[in-house]
């Protein structure tokens, strides 16, 4: 007999995961094609952006994420 757990849910929209990732595109987007840099300057900042944003994300998850999505908890 599978257990059954009742469990909080909240909406995709209030995913702090989710946010910190479309920041994280938002920013990659806007400086290739929104702030004039040079192009060197731009692939660095672009790299700290991907590396920063990744582990927030990791920290995010880890031990700061503590409801499931709704989309997450249709997958259970």
């Amino acid at each position: 007999m599978a257990e059954v757990v009742e469990v909080e849910v909240k909406s995709d929209w209030a995913s702090k995961i989710n946010w910190v990732q479309m920041a994280s595109v938002a920013a990659s987007i806007l400086i290739v094609f929104g702030v004039n840099v040079p192009p060197e300057l731009q692939a660095q900042i672009a790299a700290a952006i991907t590396a920063l944003s990744a582990v927030v994300t990791i920290v995010m998850r880890t031990w700061f994420t503590t409801k499931l999505t709704e989309s997450s908890a249709a997958k259970v």
